[in-house]
C-alpha cells in the first residue's frame, strides 16, 4: 500500500465517521473532501471540483424541480386525498394504499417530499380510524424507499449506476429496468408490513389522538358552522344569469355567502375561487354558505336550483376555500363601520363568516354589527386570497391558519400541464435515445415556461446540500480509481471471492452496500460501491448490470436506523419512533430486498459482461 493509498483511505474513513455521526453537516463534510483531496495533491483542484459538472450531479438537481412542480400543481397532493377516500374507514386497507400511493409517488418524484406531503393526510387518516400514527408511519417511509427502486428517476442511487454503467459499457440502464426488483421488493414488503402490524390493526381503540393543531373541521366546529355549506345552480331564466358576484347582493339581500363556483364552460369542471367581479353563467354550480332557511328563499323564486351534495365535494372545495382567523390592526380606519360598511369582501377577497367577541360567537344577523377593537373575524374565501392577506401589512392581521393550508397547491389550476410534461419525461427516457440529464433538463424547463412553477421557486426547489454531497463525494471515486485504491480492495475482494457461487458474490456486495447506507448517504455509498461492482464483475466474468443492479438496490434499503434516510426522520417524530422500532422492524425489509436480489439477479443477468 503506498501513501497516497493510505491517505485516500485516511479520508474516506473520516468522511464515514463524519456522515455517520453527523457532528459536521453532510455537504460540509462533502466540500472538506474536496479540499482534503486538493490539499494532498492527491488529485488537481480541476479533478477535485469535476463532481459539480458531472451529469449525474445536474440531472439530480433537475429532478428536484420536476418533484417541486408535482407538488405546487397539486399533482401529488391529489393521490393523497384518495387514500382517505377509498380506505372507507378499513384499516388494513388504509395501510396498504399508504404504501402503494407512495410507492407510485416516489417512483416519480423525490421521496422525501412524497412522505412530507402525506404525513398530514396520513395523520388525519389516523385521527379519522382512531389509529395511532406509530402503525402507518413507518410502512409510510418504507413505502417511499421501496417505491424508488421502481424507475431509474426513483432515487440517487439508480442513476449512479446507471451513469457508471454508461462510462464502462456505453449503455446505462432503462428507465424501468430496475421496476422487476421494486414491484417484487414492494409486494413482499407490503405483505410483511401487514403481517407486522396487524395485531394493531385489528385492535380498537377509544382513546382519543393528541392533536393540537388547527384544522378546518376544529374552525367549522367552533364557530358553529356545520350543515350551513350548500351546492345549487343558477338556471337560465334566473335573475342571476349575467351578474357578477359584486351586482347579485346575495350577502346583503338573503345573507348568502358565495364562497366558490364550478364553470359548464370549463372543460376541467373545477372548482374555482369566486372574486366580487365573477360573473354568474347560467348552468353554473355555486357553493354558498347561508342557513337553509335563506337558501330556501334565494331558490323559491327561481333564483337557483338546489343540489344535493356529493361526497366528493367536501375535498374539492376545501382545495379551493378555506377559513382563517383575522382582526383589524389596532390602527385600522375599518373600526367602528359595520360590515357592510368595511366591504371586507372587496378589500381583502374574503367574506365574514362569523365574530368572536369577548369569547362568544355571533354568526346571525352580522352584517349590520359594528367591529370593535378586539373583534376575531372568521373569514372564508379562496387560499390565494388568504395567502395575499397573511402576507399583506395594513387593516387586517392575520391570526390563524388551519393546518390545510400549508397544503394547499398554488399552482393547482396546472396540473393538468404538469401530469402531461410528466407524461412526456417518462416516454422519452424509456424510449428515445436522448441523454436521461438532457431529458430531465428539458422536462425541468417546460414546467417553469408552463407557469407549474417560476424560476425562483425552481431555485429554491432544489436541495442544494445534497448536490453539494453528491458533487464532493465523486472525486473521492475519482481519487480511489487514481492512486490504486480501487484496484486494491476489488483485487482483495476478487480474490476473497474467487470460486465462490455467484450467490455469494451478491450476497457479500449487498450485505456492504447495506450496512454501508444504514449510517451514511445512500448516494455516497453508490458511488463508492458502483465503481468496486464493475471491476469485480470483470474480475470474475460476471454481470455488470446484475452487480450494478444489486449495489442501488442495497443502497436502497436504509430500513435499519432512523438516520439512514432522511424520510425515516421525518416519521420517527409523528410516530413517537426510537432507534431500536428501526432495527426491529426494519432488518427484516433488509432480508426480503436481499433475497428479491438473489432470487431474480440470477435469472434475468446470468451472463457475463
Amino acid at each position: 500500500m503506498t501513501l497516497e493509498i493510505g491517505l485516500v483511505y485516511g479520508i474516506l474513513a473520516l468522511t464515514i465517521i463524519l456522515f455517520a455521526t453527523e457532528w459536521i453537516r453532510l455537504d460540509m463534510t462533502a466540500l472538506g473532501v474536496i479540499l482534503a483531496l486538493t490539499l494532498t495533491s492527491i488529485l488537481t483542484p480541476a479533478e477535485a471540483l469535476s463532481g459539480f459538472g458531472d451529469p449525474l450531479v445536474i440531472l439530480i438537481a433537475g429532478l428536484f424541480v420536476v418533484g417541486d412542480a408535482l407538488f405546487k400543481t397539486g399533482v401529488a397532493g391529489l393521490a393523497g386525498e384518495k387514500i382517505v377516500q377509498l380506505s372507507k374507514g378499513n384499516k388494513v386497507l388504509a395501510l396498504v394504499l399508504v404504501v402503494l400511493v407512495v410507492a407510485f409517488l416516489s417512483a416519480f418524484m423525490s421521496s422525501t417530499g412524497a412522505v412530507a406531503i402525506l404525513i398530514p393526510v396520513v395523520l388525519s387518516m389516523c385521527k379519522r380510524l382512531r389509529l395511532a400514527p406509530s402503525v402507518i408511519m413507518m410502512p409510510l417511509a418504507f413505502g417511499a424507499l421501496m417505491g424508488g427502486m421502481l424507475t431509474l428517476i426513483g432515487t440517487p442511487p439508480n442513476l449512479v449506476v446507471s451513469q457508471a454503467l454508461q462510462k464502462a459499457s456505453g449503455q446505462g440502464f432503462g428507465f424501468f429496468e430496475f421496476a422487476p426488483f421494486g414491484l417484487v421488493t414492494l409486494l413482499l414488503g407490503v405483505v410483511y408490513l401487514l403481517v407486522v402490524n396487524i395485531g394493531k390493526l385489528r385492535a380498537s381503540s377509544d382513546l382519543p389522538i393528541a392533536d393540537s393543531r388547527l384544522t378546518l373541521e376544529h374552525l367549522i366546529g367552533e364557530y358553529n358552522l356545520q350543515g350551513l355549506i350548500h351546492r345549487v345552480r343558477v338556471p337560465e331564466n334566473s335573475p342571476l344569469n349575467g351578474m357578477t358576484i359584486s351586482e347579485a347582493r346575495l350577502r346583503s339581500q338573503y345573507r348568502v355567502t358565495v364562497l366558490a363556483y364550478r364553470s359548464q364552460k370549463s372543460r376541467q369542471k373545477e372548482i374555482k375561487e369566486v372574486l366580487a367581479s365573477t360573473r354568474i353563467i347560467a348552468g353554473d354550480e355555486l357553493f354558498v354558505m347561508a342557513r337553509s332557511i335563506d337558501i330556501n328563499l334565494l331558490a323559491d323564486p327561481g333564483g337557483v336550483e338546489l343540489l344535493a351534495w356529493r361526497v366528493d365535494d367536501n375535498a374539492h372545495l376545501s382545495r379551493e376555500v378555506g377559513l382563517a382567523e383575522i382582526m383589524l390592526a389596532p390602527d385600522s380606519r375599518l373600526i367602528g363601520l359595520t360590515i357592510k360598511e368595511a366591504a371586507i369582501r372587496s378589500r381583502s377577497g374574503l367574506s365574514v363568516a362569523a365574530i368572536k367577541r369577548k369569547g362568544a360567537i355571533l354568526s346571525d344577523d352580522i352584517f349590520d354589527q359594528q367591529l370593535e377593537i378586539g373583534d376575531i373575524i372568521l373569514a372564508v374565501g379562496g387560499w390565494d386570497s388568504i395567502s395575499s392577506l397573511k402576507s399583506a401589512s395594513g387593516d387586517f392581521l392575520v391570526l390563524h391558519v388551519p393546518e390545510e393550508f400549508e397544503s394547499v397547491a398554488p399552482n393547482r389550476d396546472k396540473s393538468t400541464r404538469a401530469l402531461m410534461i410528466m407524461a412526456c419525461m417518462v416516454l422519452a427516457l424509456t424510449f428515445s435515445n436522448i441523454p436521461a440529464v438532457v431529458v430531465v433538463m428539458l422536462t425541468a424547463l417546460a414546467m417553469v415556461l408552463s407557469g407549474c412553477l417560476t424560476m425562483p421557486q425552481a431555485y429554491t426547489s432544489v436541495n442544494w446540500p445534497s448536490v453539494v454531497v453528491i458533487a464532493g463525494m465523486l472525486p473521492m471515486a475519482l481519487a480511489l480509481d487514481k492512486t490504486g485504491g480501487m484496484l486494491l480492495v476489488t483485487d482483495y475482494l476478487s480474490e476473497l471471492l474467487a470460486g465462490q457461487s455467484l450467490l455469494v458474490v451478491l450476497t457479500g456486495l449487498f450485505v456492504i452496500t447495506s450496512l454501508f447506507s444504514q449510517f451514511i448517504s445512500n448516494t455516497a455509498t453508490t458511488v463508492l460501491m458502483a465503481p468496486v461492482a464493475i471491476v469485480m464483475a470483470n474480475n470474475l466474468g460476471l454481470s455488470e448490470m446484475g452487480l450494478l443492479i444489486t449495489v442501488a438496490i442495497a443502497a436502497s434499503t436504509a430500513f435499519a436506523t432512523p438516520v439512514a434516510s432522511p424520510v425515516n426522520m421525518l416519521v420517527m417524530a409523528p410516530g413517537e419512533y426510537r432507534f431500536v422500532d428501526f432495527l426491529k422492524v426494519g432488518t427484516p425489509m433488509i432480508v426480503i430486498a436481499l433475497a428479491v436480489v438473489l432470487v431474480m439477479v440470477p435469472m434475468l443477468y446470468a451472463g457475463s459482461s
